[in-house]
């Protein structure tokens, strides 16, 4: 009989565990959202779209050109698949040379 009184106790006592454990953290998420809320109040709202224009400005500036040029490579292989295997099959360094 004692054995019914300590498994009630146990399950009293986990029950109530659990939903201390629950309220604490639903306190903590509370207290991280007003803090966080707190110190991004005065920040800017668009500040990752103006980092995402800033990064993509040289392909907006330059729409001509293609990836070649934003990347520092000297040729436009766009213009056909036989030129560009020629381009690379000849190699950089003879590129631009006049010999």
């Amino acid at each position: 009989m004692l054995e019914v009184f300590r498994f009630a106790w146990f399950a009293v006592r986990t029950f109530f565990g659990v939903i201390a454990l629950v309220l604490a953290l639903e306190a903590a998420l509370w207290a991280f959202v007003k803090i966080h809320s707190t110190l991004m109040s005065n920040a800017d709202s668009d500040a990752a779209l103006k980092r995402v224009m800033t990064y993509n400005a040289p392909a907006i500036r330059r729409p001509d050109q293609g990836a070649a040029a934003l990347f520092g490579h000297g040729s436009d292989c766009r213009t056909s698949r036989r030129d560009c295997a020629r381009y690379r099959a000849l190699g950089s360094a003879t590129i631009g040379n006049n010999r």
